[in-house]
């Protein structure tokens, strides 16, 4: 859209459930809605998802929906950089909402300092619905035993940081850089927060930038969720060792450890006893944290968070051995 300054991406597949919650967030937006080119980069929804997107164009000029036939949301990305002119570029998640001020605090950021390639803040994790499993998910998001505590769910000050969820860009630092890598089903980001250090600018994280994601409904989805995470940081290992954090492999050493733990304990046998604490050592802080939590959010999340604790990090480290058996093979 001519005349925009803010060029905001949503990429989607099946939002249906969500897409309309977001939408009015970001129309709700204190940043001034004729400034923004909001694009909707679609996958190929088998739902309703594009139907409501094009019931929001016919209301509002500057929403509009675009093809995306290589499905995945490094594509959308891109997609929409090159259907905008607008000088900054923020990527969204169907899956969530925004605060407010999100856009207008991110292209403050932006504005403050030309050494900033993106910026962006906390995320929210909220349960899609009451059940005890997807509570159990979201508070899952706030432990650092649980998911790796980045700075955008525990919460930390204003400053630098490796990454931020849904940043803002400027656009001529995408151009100086390239856009997002089209090989990376996920783990996308890791990359482009990578390579925008590289490139020497700053990513800024702002605890005021606020924005709310829905936690993934059942242990099934969250397990799956972890697995595609992990496997991505596999893959992503051969092509940017630094985008990777000593958080991100964790789940792996911890994999491997049991595995091979496992296996050399049995033929050796002094083996065994280090074996044996490693694991007792591993529960006895997968107890901890899960009632650390529970003392917090409820008791009755104790045995659930234990469970998904376990769950989470053998998920994410057999995806990760995939992910790294299929980029070299």
């Amino acid at each position: 859209m001519k005349n925009s300054i803010v060029a905001v991406i949503i990429p989607t597949l099946n939002e249906e459930r969500f897409i309309s919650k977001c939408l009015d967030s970001v129309i709700a937006q204190s940043y001034p809605l004729e400034k923004m080119d909001i694009m909707v980069v679609d996958g190929g929804s088998k739902d309703k998802t594009c139907e409501i997107v094009e019931a929001y164009h016919k209301k509002y000029e500057n929403i509009r929906l675009l093809n995306n036939p290589g499905k995945i949301q490094s594509i959308a990305f891109n997609i929409g950089v090159k259907a905008s002119s607008a000088p900054y570029i923020v990527r969204l998640d169907a899956h969530a909402l925004y605060d407010k001020k999100y856009i207008e605090l991110c292209v403050k950021g932006l504005e403050e300092s030309d050494k900033r390639g993106n910026v962006g803040g906390m995320c929210q994790i909220l349960p899609q619905n009451d059940s005890l499993w997807a509570e159990t998910n979201a508070i899952l998001n706030y432990s650092k035993f649980g998911i790796g505590g980045a700075s955008f769910r525990v919460g930390a000050e204003a400053g630098n940081v490796d990454t931020v969820p849904f940043g803002a860009f400027p656009r001529s630092v995408i151009e100086k850089i390239g856009g997002m890598r089209e090989d990376l089903p996920r783990g996308e980001d890791n990359e482009i927060n990578s390579r925008i250090n590289k490139n020497g600018y700053d990513i800024y994280f702002n605890p005021q930038i606020i924005s709310t994601y829905y936690a993934r409904p059942t242990l099934k989805a969250s397990a799956k969720q972890m697995y595609a995470n992990g496997e991505s940081i596999g893959i992503l290992y051969y092509i940017d060792k630094e985008a990777i954090g000593l958080r991100h492999m964790i789940p792996l050493i911890f994999v491997l450890g049991i595995i091979f733990g496992g296996l050399l304990s049995i033929f050796f046998q002094p083996l065994l006893y280090a074996y044996i604490a490693g694991v007792s050592l591993y529960i006895v802080c997968d107890i901890m944290a899960a009632l650390q939590c529970a003392v917090k959010h409820g008791m009755k999340f104790f045995f659930p968070l234990a469970l998904l604790f376990f769950v989470v990090h053998i998920s994410y480290g057999f995806g990760t051995i995939k992910g790294l058996i299929k980029k070299k093979y």
